[in-house]
């Protein structure tokens, strides 16, 4: 019983210094661990966002062309039921813009094979700028913050908490952030095949 008693006197005045500011060092490390990670993130959207400008352009024009209905794309789709990817991907990059100022000026009057052939010509450049983009993407500050992260992080809170077995509970290592996991992330574009 005494040992419950220092446990909750201890685990209570962990959670003091952290109202009074001051944390212990494991919180403090996963917080900047967290930080890091979503600077990488917005890092990556940001500049991924960026690169879609000529896609989207592309999709928005299409949408004009079809007055939104994707399905008028099947017939020059080699699988045609694969408009929605077309109607999809348009949802996903276009949900915040406004319609372009060439909105419905003459656009019909364009055979639709030329813009599909355009779209795929930008999402193919997309798709090689953004790969290249995350080839070149420095990870060496994130991962060493991961590394440290996994190294000291159970260590520190077992020191704050007198308990290596609860420092351990639930903890799973972080594993390193490389070109292939923000591709996961924030992925390339794939398009249908055309006829």
């Amino acid at each position: 019983m005494p040992e419950r008693d220092y446990e909750g006197s201890r685990e209570e005045f962990v959670r003091m210094l952290a109202e009074q500011g001051e944390e212990p060092a494991f919180i403090t490390r996963r917080r900047r661990l967290d930080a890091a990670i979503e600077q990488v993130r917005w890092t990556c959207q940001t500049h991924r966002q960026s690169l879609l400008s000529g896609p989207r352009m592309h999709l928005r024009k299409l949408a004009t062309m079809i007055d939104g209905d994707w399905s008028r794309l099947s017939s020059r789709l080699a699988v045609p039921d694969q408009w929605r990817v077309y109607a999809s991907l348009h949802g996903s990059i276009n949900a915040d813009t406004q319609p372009p100022a060439w909105a419905n000026q003459g656009l019909w009057a364009v055979p639709i094979d030329r813009p599909l052939r355009e779209l795929a010509r930008s999402v193919d450049r997309f798709n090689r700028d953004w790969t290249g983009y995350l080839d070149r993407f420095d990870l060496d500050a994130i991962n060493h913050t991961i590394a440290d992260f996994n190294q000291y992080y159970v260590l520190e809170k077992a020191c704050a908490l007198g308990r290596e077995d609860l420092a351990r509970l639930g903890f799973q290592p972080m594993p390193p952030l490389t070109p292939a996991s923000l591709s996961a992330e924030f992925p390339t574009i794939e398009l249908p095949r055309l006829r």
